[in-house]
């Protein structure tokens, strides 16, 4: 069985008109979840918020919600592992990887008073959140609570897909799981491609996710099989349900991409925004 490709639902919040603090400043936040491995999700908060810094003339806080993260590659305002850590849950209750990371999740929503309080003295313009788990946890086991912690009426959700996981049938499970976190969380999600300079057919993968017939059409094509059809009807409902949109490219290594991310978290929440 084909494996899904790596997928990333990154929450961003609209940026309000000045530097705040306090309630006023829970507006001003952007969130990735982490959820399969190689996604580029710790390194997309890194080298966006590094962006914004230098072109927007912004202050961005780094908020790491991931207690099982081993590394980051940027110094966090607030990290959960000051708290617990995946590795601390396992020895401490008995827990395998999985059982520990929707325990995880259940910890930070039982500590929600502390970790928002921590987060709104933080004086910035934008936060990147960077969230915690695998995509099955994070979707069935509470963590629309830990979106709660922030003000989810000016957020855009961004799917990640990584560019050189292509294929056609793994786009059509990346669309249909983009449309499962859109409608688990209830926010407008948009599709991102990462780590576009691994690959050369960047336009071709593009079209597909903007286009679903174009995608479909190329599944007719496909051998035959059970798995063809069922496929292929999933994403004849991706067809009628995905508005076609404009697909970000984004590359974390060349930094391409950044400033047309940037600019859509604003086309979004203004009045004419369509994201095609």
């Amino acid at each position: 069985m084909a494996a899904a490709p790596g997928t990333v639902p990154v929450l961003i919040l609209k940026e309000g008109t000045g530097r705040t603090t306090g309630r006023e400043a829970q507006r001003n936040n952007i969130m990735a979840g982490k959820i399969n491995a190689g996604s580029g999700k710790t390194t997309l908060v890194s080298s966006f918020s590094k962006w914004i810094e230098e072109n927007e003339d912004k202050d961005v806080a780094r908020i790491n919600l991931d207690p099982g993260a081993d590394k980051l590659p940027y110094k966090p305002n607030f990290d959960i592992r000051e708290f617990f850590t995946l590795d601390s849950i396992m020895k401490e209750e008995n827990l395998g990887p999985n059982g520990a990371l929707i325990r995880a999740v259940e910890k930070m929503v039982e500590m929600e008073n502390e970790i928002k309080a921590n987060i709104q003295r933080i004086n910035t313009h934008f936060r990147l959140v960077d969230l915690p788990g695998q995509l099955e946890p994070f979707i069935f086991y509470s963590g629309e609570k830990i979106l709660k912690f922030f003000n989810q009426k000016r957020t855009l959700g961004i799917f990640l897909i990584p560019a050189e996981m292509f294929g056609v049938r793994e786009l059509v499970i990346a669309e249909l799981l983009s449309l499962i976190v859109r409608m688990k969380f209830e926010i407008p999600t948009l599709n991102v491609l990462t780590k576009i300079d691994l690959i050369e057919k960047v336009e071709e993968v593009e079209n597909y996710l903007r286009f679903p017939r174009k995608l479909r059409k190329k599944l007719e094509y496909i051998g035959g099989g059970v798995d063809r059809e069922l496929v292929i009807l999933v994403s004849r409902l991706l067809e009628r349900m995905a508005k076609e949109q404009r697909i970000i490219k984004t590359s974390a290594k060349t930094g391409e991409g950044m400033k047309e991310l940037y600019d859509i978290c604003y086309e979004v929440f203004c009045a004419c925004g369509d994201l095609s």
